[in-house]
């Protein structure tokens, strides 16, 4: 059902399952990983650096969802930045049924594949404005839906006491509106200020301005190079709260990292194996 009814509703996302890079809100996420949520955050004023960025999901046995998504972002001329990202999420041979829509043999295949282009620049201070478009297509058999949506973005990090930093995203632009706010804060670090540890919230809205995703989350590091983290989102009457747990490490230019959401209503974990590379 979540995989084939979608596509006789125009605009409507097949796979309702966002791409996850970290604990944190994503409005306030950096590096290419933010081409997806926010063009605000490719700047290097707010911690964004030239790298690319692969991930490959593997998702539960109950929903048979895989996928890989690639990004990189990098500096223009005149002060700009500019990014792109590419994802593939699918499920192959889906058994046919007597009420699948097809009925040639063999399984049905879904698949979703998206393409983002972003751009962004900074402004006074630590901030980046950014913007740009994704092209989305969604397909189930020989059954095809395509949009493309624009979408803007601001992030800003505050020189005030516990660092704050602040994402808001609207994506949808043409089509379907989707706010998305985020705000997190560093504590005093522990151990001789070699433990950093950062709290964030972020909120996520429809075209109506009503709340449908809520996540708090608590990332720690050990001198910037091993990082711990974990978030919780509240998805709304009915299908309640999940969890999120990341590992990761920096090892020179190189980073790697894995993480873990638990799906609502019981259909298990989905695992993000994530890999990036810094240039100078």
């Amino acid at each position: 059902m979540a995989c084939v009814l979608p596509l006789g509703v125009e605009g409507q996302v097949i796979f309702d399952w966002p791409l996850r890079a970290a604990p944190q809100p994503e409005p306030i996420l950096t590096g290419a990983g933010a081409v997806f949520w926010n063009p605000g955050s490719l700047v290097p004023e707010v911690g964004t650096t030239r790298e690319v960025f692969i991930i490959h999901v593997d998702g539960p046995d109950a929903t048979g969802v895989t996928g890989v998504a690639v990004s990189g972002v990098t500096e223009l001329p005149m002060g700009f930045y500019g990014g792109a990202g590419y994802w593939h999420l699918g499920i192959q041979d889906i058994p046919r049924t007597t009420s699948s829509p097809q009925l040639e043999a063999g399984g049905i295949n879904v698949s979703e594949d998206v393409f983002v282009v972003s751009f962004a620049r900074p402004l006074a201070g630590q901030t980046g404005v950014g913007g740009g478009f994704s092209f989305q297509r969604g397909a189930a058999g020989k059954e095809s839906k395509s949009r493309i949506e624009g979408e803007i973005g601001l992030h800003h990090q505050s020189a005030l006491p516990f660092s704050p930093r602040f994402g808001l995203s609207l994506k949808g632009l043409g089509g379907e509106l989707t706010p998305r706010a985020g705000a997190e804060v560093s504590l005093p670090p522990l151990a001789s200020a070699r433990i950093p540890i950062r709290v964030g919230y972020g909120i996520q809205t429809d075209g109506k301005l009503k709340p449908v995703d809520h996540r708090f989350s608590v990332r720690g590091s050990w001198m910037d190079q091993i990082h711990l983290g974990t978030g919780f989102s509240y998805l709304g009457e009915g299908n309640g709260w999940t969890s999120l747990w990341m590992i990761g490490a920096e090892i020179g230019r190189f980073s790697l990292s894995v993480l873990r959401e638990s799906l609502a209503n019981g259909f298990g974990a989905v695992h993000f194996f994530q890999g990036a590379v810094r240039f100078p």
